[in-house]
């Protein structure tokens, strides 16, 4: 906690002013690092119903990745809870809810809707959007290691998509 205090220019004990412990300031963190991603990644809008075409998902899915994958606070906040996750129940649970839970969430409504505009075969939406993000996580997960991969990962992201939204038929316009 002193260190802490010490990076923004204040004594140690004055930081218990604000957080009673350190648990506490992990979790007024990572507070606000999720309201941040909410918003830059684009969740906050009623993304299923703006998403009718192939086209317009790639588009949707690749300006949050540039986000997600630039947005210095959405790295640091990505690799804290990567490394302090099997510590710390909280970060546990956000990591699995940043990976898994909210974007499968997110891409099954989409291709929910996808589908009921008949814009791609029936299927199972949820199983479809683990499809859809799990091989973008991995690329993630990648450059969060290898930096310098960044345009690698980006090219295979545009292939996979590329290819995903071929397999599933759907509709570019």
């Amino acid at each position: 906690m002193d260190e802490i205090a010490e990076s923004i220019g204040i004594k140690g004990p004055t930081i218990y002013k604000y957080f009673k412990s350190k648990e506490d300031l992990l979790i007024a963190v990572a507070e606000r690092a999720e309201d941040e991603y909410i918003q830059g990644m684009g969740f906050k809008s009623n993304l299923a119903d703006k998403i009718g075409s192939g086209a317009e998902l790639k588009e949707f899915a690749i300006k949050s990745l540039h986000y997600t994958m630039e947005s210095d606070s959405a790295i640091k906040m990505r690799r804290l809870a990567m490394m302090e996750q099997f510590r710390n129940k909280m970060l546990a649970e956000l990591t699995t809810s940043h990976q898994v839970v909210l974007l499968k969430g997110i891409y099954s409504k989409v291709f929910r809707n996808l589908m009921d505009l008949g814009k791609m075969p029936e299927g199972d939406s949820d199983t479809i959007a683990l499809e859809f993000i799990a091989p973008v996580t991995l690329m993630i997960q990648m450059v969060d290691r290898e930096p310098y991969k960044m345009d690698e990962a980006f090219e295979m992201i545009k292939k996979h998509m590329d290819i995903f939204i071929e397999k599933y038929e759907i509709a570019m316009i």
